[in-house]
């Protein structure tokens, strides 16, 4: 994923946070709000409640992949955030997850 498509800052999440609808399912919530560039950049929360390091990496690689492949309408700001339940899913599992919130949200279109 590019440098431009990722939130990097903590006041762009936070933004995100004040600004932005909330969709969740088992594995995941997602925060989106606009953000009125050409493209869309997404962000990835995996707390201490997730596992230890290695857990919570491996769930944050698996959210960047799904990410990556999926066509998100451009601008938005995305957060995913992860549950304790998606330590446990494997990369479909995930991908499926992310799909769905994308849908409820109306944010699946052309990349």
């Amino acid at each position: 994923m590019r440098r431009e498509q990722r939130i990097t800052k903590g006041w762009h999440y936070r933004q995100v946070y004040s600004k932005g609808g909330s969709w969740a399912n088992r594995h995941l919530v997602l925060r989106a709000a606009a953000n009125g560039l050409d493209f869309s950049r997404f962000g990835f929360v995996a707390s201490r409640q997730v596992g230890g390091a290695v857990v919570r990496n491996r769930v944050k690689r698996l959210l960047r992949e799904n990410a990556r492949l999926s066509a998100v309408k451009p601008g938005h700001d995305l957060v995913f955030i992860a549950r304790k339940p998606a330590a446990e899913a494997d990369y479909h599992e995930m991908g499926r997850a992310m799909q769905q919130l994308l849908l409820r949200a109306h944010l699946l279109g052309n990349k």
